[in-house]
């Protein structure tokens, strides 16, 4: 159970689909340089993207800005096989040299009739970024931006943390701003929270690492924070 909750934390680790590695002759196989545009916004490919090796980025465009909305490593898929409105705003970005490999409908229906495991990880694969998305929104709605940051770091150290000599190591490259972006807060307040914890001694982060001193503190300023 610990381990498939984990892939509803982090918009990048959600589940893997192995199983179309194996299908990747049959589609068309792209190579994209790190900052290249993949899909713009409005285009319309009809494709599944899955992603062969590197990592790619979805955004959301929403008032001429653009809102990261997750992240696919390799062997994750991207849905753009239909046009709905929402999909027609995204922008696909290779956030680092990336091969990619588009599937048409007829080749993903053909892969699924005679591949049941692939089947089985695509749905898992769609149904883990739905519970991310459903997790986000009721975050949203229910807690305070510093009960929202702190209850992420929490559930990290639940899912992926390390037990060592001094608590708890976080071994997970995390900017500021990808946790801004994840609970929905200020860039500033997230500033502003990690080092008020900093300063409390209950966590230090690192630009590959979050150092957590006092879980027991950490779970006691979330009791706080949702109480006030």
């Amino acid at each position: 159970m610990q381990a498939n909750r984990s892939y509803c934390i982090v918009p990048d680790n959600f589940y893997p689909v192995r199983s179309f590695q194996k299908y990747v002759s049959e589609g068309v196989v792209c190579k994209y340089s790190r900052g290249d545009t993949i899909v713009l916004p409005g285009e319309s490919i009809e494709k599944v993207i899955y992603v062969h090796s590197g990592k790619v980025s979805l955004y959301f465009l929403e008032e001429k800005k653009e809102k990261l909305m997750y992240y696919a490593r390799r062997h994750c898929v991207i849905n753009r096989l239909f046009a709905f409105e929402m999909a027609a705003l995204s922008h696909i970005v290779a956030e680092e040299d990336s091969e990619v490999c588009f599937f048409s409908e007829r080749q993903l229906f053909e892969i699924f009739k005679q591949d049941e495991e692939a089947h089985r990880e695509f749905l898992k694969n769609f149904t883990s970024k739905c519970g991310f998305f459903m997790n986000v929104s009721k975050e949203m709605d229910i807690y305070s931006p510093t009960s929202r940051v702190l209850r992420f770091i929490d559930e990290l150290c639940t899912t992926q943390g390390k037990l060592v000599n001094y608590g708890y190591e976080i071994d997970l490259k995390l900017t500021q701003k990808t946790i801004s972006e994840i609970t929905g807060v200020h860039p500033v307040t997230v500033c502003k929270i990690l080092g008020w914890l900093k300063e409390e001694g209950v966590l230090r982060k690192t630009s590959k690492k979050i150092l957590i001193y006092d879980l027991p503190k950490l779970k006691k300023l979330i009791n706080h924070s949702i109480n006030c």
